[in-house]
């Protein structure tokens, strides 16, 4: 998993308290937080594939934790601070944020952005497990906006180059990565219409520990419905795992929407399945009777498979490397099925360019 962003932390420690024998009490101390953000490039893709933009942090949560993961203290951060326990989000750049009054017992540091209505999680709580808040659920629909993942991270606290000092490093990472496509090219004398784009083997739900909910895929036909009527693919995930494109086939069908491709974020898995379906599909003047499927099944990276899909990395399928054929067509989902070469850059959201290999 790459990280999409990175966190220094300074912490100055000050004795607030000591016993008669001037010996520190670790539990009684306070400690005053120092903190710098670094935002780092993120993989993403505008209209004209634009790289490099960086990922918006809306809202989150820093969570100090003992050496058992209790949670000591919790800080909000908000684009509209109320309370003492605020962080504004966009101090989280340039200008470093003091925070004070951190518990002494604190020996970790826990970092999760973007957590509103992109993952809807519930507020941690003093006193209890930073393990057991890791098992709030985000949904793949809130992580449409792939400038806006959920992400987190974590640190120890170290020794800082003075006796009354600590450091801490946190990177940030995302368990979302993205699928998309730019276009299909199709050779020979077709017509018909582009229905509907699926992607077949996903997560409707993950853990911000990295647990996966329940694999959703589907090889049979019916449920490839474009107006959501299914439930594999149903309407409250239109445009999230799915779209009813609705375009009809020419030399390259395109997309009109406002990035320029069809794009899915997904939570990292096992490499999905993208299916194509057509519909009333006419080939050298012969009409086929069903709907036809194009299955992509897996993509490469030369020639080595790339079998699970990495968080925070982009896979892009351009226009003139998605060819169709008629002989790439069936009328069951996952028959006859194009394999995609890939060539990967390992670097934060960085554009990785997807050729189907016939």
């Amino acid at each position: 998993m790459f990280s999409v962003a990175a966190v220094a932390l300074a912490l100055v420690l000050s004795s607030c308290e000591k016993d008669n024998a001037g010996v520190k009490n670790p539990s009684a101390e306070k400690i005053n937080v120092t903190l710098s953000f670094k935002n780092s490039a993120t993989r993403a893709d505008g209209a004209t594939a634009v790289a490099n933009a960086t990922v918006e942090i809306l809202d989150g949560y820093i969570c100090f934790t003992t050496v058992n993961n209790a949670i000591t203290d919790v800080y909000t951060i908000t684009s509209a601070p109320t309370a003492d326990k605020n962080i504004q989000n966009t101090a989280l750049g340039t200008t470093p944020v003091v925070l004070s009054n951190i518990p002494g017992a604190s020996s970790k540091v826990y970092m999760i952005v973007n957590k509103g209505t992109h993952a809807a999680l519930a507020v941690p709580q003093v006193g209890s497990s930073i393990n057991t808040y890791s098992v709030n659920n985000m949904k793949v629909e809130d992580q449409s906006d792939y400038l806006k993942v959920t992400s987190s991270g974590s640190a120890i606290l170290v020794d800082g180059s003075a006796s009354d000092m600590k450091n801490a490093s946190i990177s940030l990472s995302t368990q979302v990565s993205r699928i998309q496509i730019k276009g299909i090219t199709f050779e020979g004398n077709i017509t018909g219409n582009v229905a509907g784009i699926f992607i077949n083997g996903y997560y409707p739900t993950m853990q911000l520990n990295g647990t996966a909910g329940v694999l959703t895929s589907s090889k049979s036909s019916v449920d490839y419905d474009e107006n959501g009527a299914g439930t594999v693919f149903p309407s409250t995930l239109d445009t999230y795992i799915f779209d009813k494109v609705n375009k009809t086939i020419g030399a390259t069908v395109v997309p009109n929407t406002a990035n320029g491709v069809w794009g899915y974020n997904l939570f990292a898995s096992k490499t999905p399945q993208i299916i194509i379906k057509l519909t009333d599909v006419v080939v050298d003047g012969q009409t086929l009777s069903a709907s036809q499927f194009v299955t992509i099944n897996g993509f490469k990276n030369g020639t080595e498979e790339i079998e699970n899909l990495a968080g925070g990395m982009i896979y892009t399928i351009n226009t003139d490397a998605l060819v169709i054929k008629h002989e790439n067509m069936s009328t069951d989902p996952g028959v006859t099925p194009l394999q995609v070469s890939v060539n990967v850059t390992p670097v934060t959201w960085q554009e990785t360019t997807v050729i189907p290999n016939m």
